[in-house]
Formats: C-alpha cells, sequence, structure tokens
C-alpha cells in the first residue's frame, strides 16, 4: 500500500454519498485500505459523525450506519394529477388513477389475470408502454397472445423478460409499467410481496410514470399473497376469481357521490384469454 491510496477524509466521504445502510469501517471504499489504515478509518468516521453524516450502530463495535440527507424537496406543477391511463371493463368510469401510483391485479390461477394487463397494454397502445414479463408459457404462447389482441409484429410496446427486481427497471418518464406478475423467488416468502410492490412504487415518484402489477392469490380469497402489506402500496386494486371481476379498493373515485369499491362484473374470455367478452355488472347472490 502506498501514500497514494492513503484513505483521506474526502475520499472516504465521497463512498459515504454512494452508499446507504449499515458497514463495518474496515469495509470502508470496499476494504482497499490494509490493516495499517485501520485506526485512520476509525478517526475519519469520528469526524464525519461530527458533520452528520455517519452514527455509530448501537451494541456492534466498529460498525456505522450512513445517515439518510433530506432529498430535494417536492417540486409541483400545473400539470393534472389524474392519469390518462385507459383500464379493460371500462374502470375509468368509477376510479381514479392518479399519476406515479400502482394499480394491483391480483388474479387466481387461470382467472384472466394476465389477460387483464395484456388488455392494458393494448388499451394503452399510443403510449409509451413497457411490459416486465416472467414470460409464463414461454415467448410463444405470449406472442399468441398479443396477436390474439389483433396486432402484428411488430408489436406497439416493447416486452422484457423479467423474474425479480422488477423496480430496478422503472427509469424511464411518463411511461406506463405492465409487470407480469411478482411473485416470491424462493416460492415461500410471499410476505415480501408487498415490499416488493411498494419498491416499484417508490420508483415511479418523480417520473409521471405509471405501473399495473400482476399478483397471484389463492382460490376463495380477495387478498393476493403479501395480504395487507400489498394494499399499503397499491392506489387501485382489483380482484379476479374465474368470470368475475372486482373492485377491491379503490382510493380515490371517479364520482365523489359513487363509491366503488366491491362493484363486481362479470365476463367471459377467449382460449388465448386476451379478448373479454359478454362484460356485465354483477351484483352476487
Amino acid at each position: 500500500m502506498t501514500e497514494d491510496n492513503k484513505p483521506t477524509q474526502g475520499i472516504v466521504e465521497s463512498w459515504l454519498v454512494l452508499v446507504s445502510g449499515e458497514f463495518h469501517y474496515t469495509k470502508v471504499c470496499d476494504g482497499q485500505f490494509g490493516k495499517e489504515y485501520h485506526p485512520h478509518l476509525r478517526m475519519i468516521l469520528r469526524r464525519a459523525a461530527v458533520k452528520g453524516l455517519v452514527e455509530p450502530v448501537s451494541n456492534r463495535d466498529g460498525w456505522w450506519r450512513v445517515i439518510t440527507q433530506l432529498p430535494e424537496p417536492v417540486s409541483f406543477d400545473n400539470e393534472p394529477v389524474s392519469s390518462d391511463l385507459v383500464l379493460p371493463f371500462d374502470l375509468r368510469k368509477y376510479v381514479d388513477v392518479p399519476k406515479e401510483t400502482v394499480t394491483v391485479v391480483a388474479g387466481a390461477k387461470s382467472s384472466g389475470k394476465s389477460g387483464f394487463l395484456l388488455r392494458t397494454a393494448y388499451l394503452n397502445k399510443d403510449k409509451n408502454v413497457i411490459i416486465l414479463s416472467n414470460l409464463e408459457g414461454g415467448r410463444g404462447i405470449l406472442r399468441d397472445r398479443v396477436m390474439a389482441m389483433g396486432l402484428t409484429l411488430p408489436f406497439p410496446f416493447e416486452i422484457y423478460p423479467v423474474t425479480e427486481n422488477f423496480h430496478d427497471h422503472i427509469k424511464e418518464p411518463n411511461a406506463i409499467y405492465i409487470i407480469d406478475y411478482i411473485d416470491a423467488p424462493d416460492g415461500e416468502s410471499f410476505y415480501k410481496i408487498g415490499h416488493y410492490v411498494k419498491r416499484v412504487s417508490d420508483k415511479l415518484q418523480g417520473l409521471n410514470a405509471l405501473a399495473v402489477v400482476g399478483l397471484q392469490k389463492p382460490e376463495g380469497r380477495d387478498l393476493p399473497f403479501g395480504k395487507d402489506q400489498t394494499l399499503k402500496a397499491a392506489f387501485l386494486t382489483i380482484v379476479l376469481n374465474k368470470n368475475i371481476l372486482k373492485i377491491y379498493d379503490a382510493k380515490k373515485s371517479t364520482d365523489k357521490k359513487v363509491n366503488p369499491n366491491n362493484m363486481q362484473w362479470k365476463f367471459k374470455y377467449d382460449e388465448e384469454g386476451t379478448n373479454f367478452t359478454d362484460i356485465e355488472q354483477w351484483f352476487g347472490l
């Protein structure tokens, strides 16, 4: 280790800007400094703490936490809050969908969830639609389902194969992200799904973008896997059971005098599952 590689206050503080969470002092700058500089690193971090950049982690010797700095204040403009997202079943007659929000579509197996998401992409094909798909069933099946809506190659939207960390790919302003679908990667940690949806919601902020996110749910229950945690991040939650669609939770209605929650529609769909027919409002038994 040469003198040129000696840690300085400036080098360490520049590194702190790039990281978050907790770290051990020996791992500063990815652990590139040798043991001979460890006492110096402790001193540098104590100085950074005085500046309000880090703080020691209680009961963990040598561990520090980067203090989150206050972001830039929210910039407001005169743009309309409501988006121009078009939803199947003419749902925008009943529910408002503001920009930078998540709509969750929870569906049991073979209930039409993927079809609803693809139909949403079709109805908004004149906008910047980006589909992040786990390609369940393979590329050929997905191609046929899209073409069943009357589209031909090349499709008017891009489809990307993504199976996890969907939030990593939310970057474009004014886009409509269709995510089919978020699942627990290990097939067991379903409690994490609400967290994944929240991360998608967080990435939308400042982009004027939207996300329509598919989630799986068990038969006989309206809540998707992840339960109440998924509702916290969703502005609108739609539930699909076999041949029945329900507005489960809408945080804002189009008409203040009409509560859209628990409104339901009966429907049929074709073999490809992307064309919904015989749609009629249903008031239950």
